[in-house]
């Protein structure tokens, strides 16, 4: 079996990216396949969600990234002396190495033999940095790259009008426990700080002191287990979504499957799960729209609290169905069985 190095960055803080990383090795481990996570350093370590996988270390990989990212006769001097105190052990040239789009652009194409795959989690990180800087666009079309894989049909459309001759291929994203259904929402209102806090302050400011909002909280989701974001998620009636140019947009997602009540943007991939039906999509930056909108769930809620509730159930019920462990699993199977045959 040809082994599979997922090359990841050493990021502590939860990101959804990090996540699926680790949740696509864990898959195909448990289905046969020799995947393996890729750290830089032995001492890093994931706490803020459970998981099994096996993991390898290839410091120079990250030497290299960082030597191809940063100019001048400074780093040139440090990346010398960090040479050699660094390994130089590398992955076998038969084995394939996956790399995350914000890592790929910034490794140089015939630095190493062995065939790749990107995956490219966020569309919008690919051409975030300027050629000037060294980014190597060209990775996406070269003869070792196999496939590119996206997770929305947003970035596969992005990536094959910007690329026209590789072949990208979606993966739908399964969305299952911790992140369950409750129908007993209190009057709390969940956000992510993270994610455009210049108008999510706004929002809460011109909010929190309005005589509907009395008995409501406002609470943020920051540095949390996950774990400790679903429970939040569970007790919320509303989730506010300030997603930003996003691949898919797991918090909005994971929010729906916990029966909140969305609103806010969607982030352009979040345009497939979002609903009039069950949620109210807010034009980005429309901050007033916002605001009048998050107060008219309030005021419903306060007098007919079944109603939001049960917009919340109608979105638990289609990501649920949706956006399954059974449909990611056979996407990731399917596609890794084609590429290695």
């Amino acid at each position: 079996m040809v082994p599979i190095y997922f090359i990841t960055p050493d990021e502590s803080r939860p990101t959804g990216g990090v996540k699926q990383i680790y949740k696509q090795v864990e898959i195909l481990n448990a289905n046969g396949f020799d995947a393996y996570v890729v750290h830089q350093n032995k001492k890093f370590k994931i706490n803020w969600f459970q998981h099994n996988v096996p993991t390898k270390y290839f410091p120079k990989i990250y030497l290299d990234i960082e030597k191809y990212r940063k100019k001048g006769i400074y780093y040139q001097i440090k990346f010398f002396f960090k040479k050699l105190f660094t390994s130089s052990k590398l992955p076998d040239e038969k084995s394939v190495l996956v790399l995350p789009e914000v890592l790929a652009k910034n490794l140089k194409p015939d630095l190493y033999p062995n065939q790749r795959v990107i995956f490219n989690q966020n569309c919008y990180y690919t051409f975030l940095e300027k050629r000037e800087n060294n980014t190597f666009y060209e990775i996406y079309e070269d003869a070792l790259t196999l496939a590119t894989i996206v997770v929305s049909e947003n970035s596969k459309q992005y990536l094959q009008f910007a690329f026209p001759d590789i072949d990208v291929q979606r993966i739908r994203i399964g969305i299952d426990k911790p992140f369950t259904y409750h129908a007993n929402k209190h009057k709390q209102i969940a956000y992510m700080p993270r994610k455009l806090g210049d108008d999510l302050f706004q929002l809460i400011q011109i909010l929190k002191n309005k005589p509907a909002f009395k008995e409501w909280e406002f609470v943020a989701i920051n540095n949390k287990t996950e774990i400790e974001v679903a429970q939040i998620l569970q007790n919320s009636a509303i989730y506010l979504s300030t997603n930003w140019q996003e691949g898919f947009g797991l918090p909005p997602a994971e929010a729906m499957r916990c029966g909140c009540y969305v609103i806010g943007y969607t982030g352009n991939a979040g345009t497939e799960y979002f609903n009039d039906v069950y949620s109210i999509t807010i034009e980005n930056g429309a901050i007033l729209d916002f605001a009048q909108a998050v107060e008219q769930a309030v005021v419903t809620f306060n007098s007919n609290p079944d109603f939001i509730i049960e917009k919340g159930k109608k979105a638990s019920d289609f990501i649920t169905e949706t956006y399954t462990k059974t449909l990611e699993a056979n996407d990731i199977i399917t596609f890794w069985t084609k590429l290695l045959k």
